[in-house]
């Protein structure tokens, strides 16, 4: 075997090729040239020769329009692919032309279905999508350009052409194979042995996948994923709470636009309610989760069902689970703004069956449930016109639970107090009122009251109602007397005790003073005391309650100005916040409404500050109060209190803000520096109220631009050693180390004793005295602060109320940074705010800022974007005041950046269309804006009439105004059954045009029927 011509060739053993078939005469004439390129190309690549056809073969394919191929291509198994050059090609004609029909008529793609076909006129102007002003607005789904998947490009058939394509693979032929060029085809000498159809024919026709196409994917993968987790653990509740919360992402995500319209909530709210009665069957073992899943279920019911149904359907809820207060905060919802079905009597049971129902309960009720229960019932019924009543409520609750007499611990037996109330002695709020406990008879005196407008004949009945009854409201305030000479024949203007008994048990023996008095507060309308509890949140953001923030004019010059500079935004009603000393003394204390007295709010504070002495915070809001409303006592009220409470740091914190409304600066500073000096070295920080006092004197120099004055402040605790403030240029380094330590060590403290405030105030100050010796550099101080952002976040605490302080005390320094540095970097201050508004969506003062950082970056309008995608974003989470910022905002931007009364209404819109719908003061704000705009179009077609032709195009616009008003007024009334004084701006002199006296006389009968008080009765005939 050594040698090689041994070795055996084995060429000789291959089998001999078989003989080719002799073609047939036919077969000869079907030669087309594609099978002469063929037959050259096989001389190249020598391929195995094609069995041939049987007879029966190419009779089945001539004879039908399809067969069966079992036996399959097997090339599909060696190459991967089809031979290109064995599928026909298909010529496409017609250009949306329809066989049979005239040649004027084409396909219309937009209307036509799978199903059927619609056509359009072959001549009709093609809509045009960049410019079509109504093609957001459409009702039907958006239509999608969707590329198809790469990887089965060659598979799908061209749906986005006139016509789908039929493919077939068992043609032998075909025509115009010379366009097979342009189509990739399977090169079958690659080495890898298929088409690598990643890699486009041209580089330059390569797109970038969509990202829609991404999106949806996800959605429908998240859907599918949240469907299995109820199927494989349905008893758990929150996977049933997941889907339904996605059912919205589901549902809009291929539509033209975010806004769902009111058949599309209709539609959504059906979808939802079937998965909750579908988890509801699937946990009925768990009583503890069946309320939530039933809270959710009548939510969404009452977008979809009836009145009749939905009252039905509470009854057998409430039967069931009698003791669930979210139920029954749906409940009362319900009832008190359902148009079709409330009186005022009805409603008043309703609010008295839920208090019977949770004192029966086994489970403890809390103290603040019991009082927002208690702000919730008196403010209806003040709304409905019975305001004596309400406040005769609050009067005596007042009295009965504060001010009982001293031999009783909490509170007086109720024949006492029947005795005191019928004596119709001076009641708290009333001048010369002493209070239950230090009372007599003998302190009875006549009340004097104002006359009342007798009717006018020279009006008509209408104008002349609305003269008498809204002097009645401004008048008739406090509860009367029986010796009172108004209204003697009025049952409802003289409040007895019978009338009180039953609002008296509402508030739990024992309640503190402070809550009571927080509790009227949220009544009135005003902003809630100086303490971080989590309660106020929920009272104040009730949008069932006042809101005067609504009530601010779009044309204050200060709020445009303030907008477009970091200098103070004007002082509205905004109670999105958390309070603090400072921003109490600037706020403007609106009440609920023009009619109630400011001096009835002062004699209660002044009251129970004195009857509780101990509750500093009371008297430090009657100072702001006072200061407010009654500049000139402020100060003469805070030395009184200073007197009974000598060494009380809150007080002396609260008289130095006095001085400073009234520009005694210099005084203030020395008030300040007195208190803070009566304490020792080691007690600079140690209390709450201290730390203070020392965070806001630091401040105080700062707000009057004195940089060195605050870092001298800082570095001196005590307020000794600042007599040499006037010497040195600078503190030294020692003593700005050693405050830097304590105030470093008084955070750390406050975190581990869980005195969240104190190590708030503690960071605030360090980061301050950080950046004053740093020559204003902003980014170590916010190293400072997220520090604590840290903490907050590992200790699951980063939307706490304290966390929410500490949000608005990094929004203070970057205001002040904004104002005084050198060079500002608006990304610098873009970059801290937007997490934090991000955790805090509705706080006015972080959104505040940030609008004014963005002011002059019109266009790129980042602030509308935060707004309507985190503020606005969820209807139930959105506040009112959230609202009512975004429409102010809107207003003051001008039309230069973009915003018009069109996009003000539409926020309106939205606004009266979420869960803010219910606010009596943003629908009043509403009617307002249109009024305005209504004034507006006449005063131009005034101008528009001394000219020809125009007349007619500015009558059409005012009578469109005028539409508008009867729109925005009747959708209110369907949501605000309850509210007089909303159902009396129709008889307004603002509105004496807009509605006729066939509507107001409709309006009147509807008062009547839905049990609302009117003082001025009209006969009918007089119509």
């Amino acid at each position: 075997m050594t040698a090689t011509n041994n070795v055996p060739k084995f060429a000789s053993f291959r089998p001999k090729p078989k003989p080719a078939p002799v073609p047939t005469e036919e077969s000869k004439k079907n030669v087309t040239p594609v099978d002469v390129g063929k037959e050259k190309a096989s001389r190249v690549r020598a391929p195995s020769p094609r069995p041939a056809q049987s007879p029966s073969h190419r009779h089945t394919s001539s004879s039908q329009l399809f067969f069966s191929d079992r036996r399959g291509d097997a090339n599909l198994l060696r190459y991967g692919t089809f031979d290109r050059s064995g599928i026909p090609v298909y010529h496409r004609f017609g250009q949306g032309h329809v066989l049979g029909l005239p040649l004027d008529q084409k396909i219309d793609r937009h209307e036509s279905t799978s199903t059927a076909i619609s056509t359009t006129p072959a001549r009709k102007r093609q809509q045009r999508l960049l410019t079509d002003k109504r093609l957001n607005k459409s009702t039907h789904r958006a239509l999608r350009l969707v590329n198809n998947n790469l990887n089965n490009n060659h598979l799908v058939p061209a749906l986005n052409q006139d016509f789908i394509p039929i493919t077939s693979y068992n043609l032998p032929g075909g025509h115009g194979h010379d366009q097979e060029d342009d189509i990739p085809r399977l090169d079958y000498c690659d080495m890898q042995g298929h088409l690598d159809v990643h890699v486009p024919p041209d580089p330059d026709t390569f797109y970038e996948p969509d990202v829609d196409v991404v999106v949806d994917t996800e959605v429908t993968k998240k859907h599918s994923l949240l469907a299995r987790r109820t199927k494989e653990h349905p008893e758990d509740i929150q996977n049933w709470l997941d889907l339904i919360e996605h059912q919205e992402a589901m549902f809009s995500f291929d539509r033209p636009s975010e806004e769902l319209t009111a058949s599309d909530k209709a539609h959504l709210a059906q979808i939802r309610i079937s998965i909750y009665e579908e988890a509801l069957k699937k946990t009925k073992t768990d009583q503890r989760s069946q309320p939530r899943l039933w809270r959710g279920l009548l939510t969404e019911a009452r977008v979809a069902w009836d009145h009749a149904k939905m009252a039905s359907k509470w009854k057998e809820v409430l039967a069931q689970h009698p003791y669930s207060i979210d139920l029954w905060w749906l409940y009362l919802d319900f009832t008190q703004s359902s148009f079709t079905k409330f009186k005022f009597e009805d409603c008043r049971l309703a609010f008295l069956s839920c208090v019977d129902a949770l004192r029966s309960s086994a489970e403890t009720i809390s103290v603040e449930i019991y009082l927002h229960i208690l702000v919730r019932l008196t403010s209806m019924i003040y709304d409905c016109g019975y305001q004596e009543l309400a406040l005769a409520i609050w009067q005596a609750n007042l009295e009965y639970h504060l001010m009982n007499p001293d031999e009783y611990q909490q509170v007086g037996p109720l024949s006492m107090f029947e005795e005191f109330w019928e004596s119709e002695a001076p009641r708290i709020g009333e001048s010369k009122a002493k209070g239950w406990s230090s009372s007599n008879a003998l302190d009875c005196q006549p009340y004097e009251s104002t006359p009342l407008l007798e009717a006018k004949p020279s009006t008509t009945p209408l104008q002349d109602f609305q003269r008498r009854e809204m002097d009645a409201m401004r008048k008739l305030q406090y509860p009367g007397r029986t010796c009172d000479d108004v209204c003697e024949d009025d049952p409802f203007h003289t409040v007895l005790f019978s009338d009180l008994e039953a609002y008296l048990h509402i508030i739990p023996p024992g309640t503190s003073a402070i809550l009571i008095v927080e509790a009227f507060l949220c009544f009135c309308g005003l902003p809630p005391l100086t303490l971080l509890a989590a309660h106020q949140k929920e009272w104040w953001s009730d949008p069932l309650l006042p809101h005067q923030a609504a009530r601010v004019s779009d044309n204050d010059c200060e709020a445009a100005q303030a907008l477009h500079t970091f200098e103070k935004s004007p002082k509205l009603s905004y109670n999105s916040f958390r309070m603090t000393t400072k921003s109490l003394f600037e706020h403007s204390f609106n009440l609920r409404n023009e009619r109630l007295d400011p001096d009835l709010l002062r004699q209660v504070l002044k009251l129970v500050a004195t009857r509780f002495p101990d509750q500093d915070s009371i008297g430090q809001y009657l100072l702001a109060f006072e200061s407010r409303h009654f500049p000139a006592d402020a100060c003469r009220t805070a030395k009184q209190l200073l007197k009974t409470r000598p060494s009380n740091l809150r007080l002396y914190n609260a008289y130095s803000f006095v001085e400073s409304s009234r520009g005694n600066f210099d005084k203030a500073n020395q008030v300040r520096s007195m208190a803070l000096s009566l304490q020792k070295d080691e007690m600079a920080f140690a209390t709450l109220e201290s730390l203070q006092l020392y965070h806001d004197w630091v401040w105080q120099a700062l707000d009057r631009k004195d940089p060195l004055q605050a870092l001298w402040r800082l570095v001196c605790p005590n307020g000794k050693g600042l007599e040499q403030a006037s010497t040195a240029s600078s503190p030294s380094h020692e003593s700005i180390l050693h405050t830097r330590l304590l105030l470093g060590e008084r955070s750390e403290t406050g975190l581990l004793h869980g005195e969240l405030e104190i190590a708030v105030l503690s960071t605030s100050l360090l980061a301050l005295l950080i950046y004053l010796v740093n020559d204003s550099e902003a980014g170590s101080a916010l190293e400072i602060h997220q520090g604590l952002i840290a903490w907050m976040k590992s200790h699951n605490m980063s939307q706490s109320i304290y966390a929410e302080l500490h949000a608005q005390s990094i929004a203070d320094f970057l205001a002040y940074h904004a104002t005084h540095a050198a060079i500002i970097k608006p990304a610098l201050i873009r970059n801290a705010l937007e997490p934090l508004i991000a955790l805090f969506p509705n706080n006015i003062i972080l959104l505040s800022l940030y609008a004014k950082n963005e002011a002059r970056f019109a266009i790129d309008d980042r602030v509308r974007t935060i707004l309507h995608s985190s503020t606005l974003r969820s209807g139930e989470l959105a506040s009112v005041d959230g609202w009512i910022f975004a429409i102010h905002y809107e207003m003051l931007r001008g039309e230069v950046s973009g915003s018009t009364e069109n996009t003000a209404r539409a926020l309106y819109k939205r606004a009266t269309t979420s869960s803010a719908q219910y606010s009596l003061d943003l629908w009043i704000a509403y009617l307002e804006f249109e009024h305005k705009q209504l004034l507006k179009e006449e005063a131009r077609m005034t101008k528009r009439s001394k000219k020809d032709g125009g007349r007619d195009y500015c009558a059409d616009r005012v009578r469109t105004a005028m539409h508008r008003i009867k729109e925005a007024f009747h959708n209110g009334l369907s949501r605000l059954p309850w509210c007089k004084d909303f159902i009396m701006l129709a008889f307004s002199p603002d509105f004496e045009r807009v509605f006729e006296d066939e509507e107001k006389w409709k309006f009147y009968k509807s008062m009547h029927e839905k049990e609302i008080r009117l003082y001025v009765d009209l006969d009918e005939a007089g119509q």
